[in-house]
């Protein structure tokens, strides 16, 4: 007699099992730790990663002085903008005495200037060294953009005066309510808080195949199925605990976030979104799994299709990630909200029973 019903109970037991061996498993104990870091320390994180997404987002902290040293005398036309800048200047006489600051450092960068006047013909040459870390001179280079632009500008201002017919272009900007974001804003809330949330989700996946496989492999699933136990009672017990875990890690995610000073609104929305995504994708794996019963064939495919579904999430407004963006910063309606979540519900539900077909086919063959 086949045995394609489910038991609750059953359900239950096998899902319990499956928890005591996933606390065993390193490489999951192992993602645990890394998303653990990522969501205690998203602050540094968040400024340091934002530095070379954004370097100028930088610019809204409190960074230390630069020194530099310019090559010239006390008239240096340069001079006077540095000094009154947040960089702090040091005149040398040559360029050795000045690469001999610079190599000891004692200066975090020096110019040299070319000999020209603004008032003058020709083109004024700035040549800046800077240091081999890239981060400490993308520093450096974000303290020399205000002077540098002022003494541009400056230079400008001087020369184009004697351009023939030469009249300034007034123009007139009229400053609306609505400001741009910060790229500290957007990076946290549309990188950082939707991949921390669905990461849980997407190991669940990879999770749910080794499971499913691992029975094909040690030959254990013929065990069960002597038992008053149905294959479709194994798949649930595994999809089960999958499905939990990852909301409840992304729950311990969104706390830690919160003390580090991210404000996270419709909390509750964003975890059953992540329960019914996190369905969808060990749903997705366990079809996968049934069907090629190897775990790296099984792995290689789920990691394919969920590249694709990760790509196709961006042709569509309210995809799982921009969802979360949206509604951690109140930006969608609660009805819009719950319609496209009943969407997503309608997917897991439409998957499941593509699954329980698979799982009727697998006894057959049997």
């Amino acid at each position: 007699m086949i045995k394609t019903s489910t038991s609750p109970r059953i359900v239950l037991f096998i899902a319990k099992k499956e928890y005591c061996e996933v606390m065993h498993e390193r490489t999951f104990i192992l993602s645990i730790l890394i998303q653990l870091f990522i969501a205690s320390f998203s602050t540094f994180l968040v400024i340091g990663l934002t530095s070379f997404y954004d370097p100028t987002a930088l610019g809204q902290f409190d960074l230390q002085s630069t020194s530099v040293s310019i090559i010239g005398e006390s008239d240096n036309k340069l001079y006077p903008f540095i000094k009154n800048s947040d960089v702090t200047p040091i005149l040398d006489d040559t360029f050795g005495d000045a690469y001999t600051r610079f190599y000891n450092h004692k200066v975090d960068a020096f110019l040299m200037i070319s000999d020209e006047h603004p008032e003058g013909q020709k083109i004024i040459h700035i040549n800046i060294y800077l240091p081999k870390s890239d981060l400490k001179a993308t520093l450096v280079s974000l303290q020399l953009k205000v002077p540098l632009e002022k003494f541009e500008q400056t230079v400008r201002n001087i020369r184009t005066k004697r351009l023939e017919g030469y009249t300034p272009l007034k123009l007139t900007f009229i400053e609306g309510s609505l400001k741009t974001t910060s790229t500290y804003f957007e990076f946290i809330y549309v990188a950082l808080l939707p991949l921390l949330m669905f990461t849980p989700a997407f190991i669940s996946g990879g999770l749910a195949v080794d499971c499913i496989t691992e029975e094909f492999e040690r030959k254990t699933l013929d065990l069960l199925l002597v038992s008053p136990i149905s294959l479709l009672d194994v798949v649930n017990g595994k999809i089960l605990l999958m499905a939990v875990i990852a909301p409840v890690q992304s729950f311990i995610w969104m706390i830690l976030l919160m003390l580090n000073g991210i404000s996270i609104d419709n909390a509750l929305l964003i975890l059953v979104l992540v329960f019914i995504i996190a369905l969808i994708l060990v749903v997705i794996s366990s079809i996968i799994s049934l069907t090629f019963k190897e775990r790296g064939i099984a792995q290689l495919f789920y990691s394919l299709i969920l590249i694709l579904l990760f790509l196709i999430s961006y042709l569509f407004t309210n995809s799982p990630l921009n969802m979360v963006t949206r509604l951690s910063i109140h930006s969608i309606g609660s009805m819009e909200s719950i319609i496209w979540i009943c969407g997503y519900v309608l997917i897991a539900l439409l998957l499941y029973w593509i699954l329980t077909g698979v799982v009727k086919t697998h006894h057959n063959d049997r």
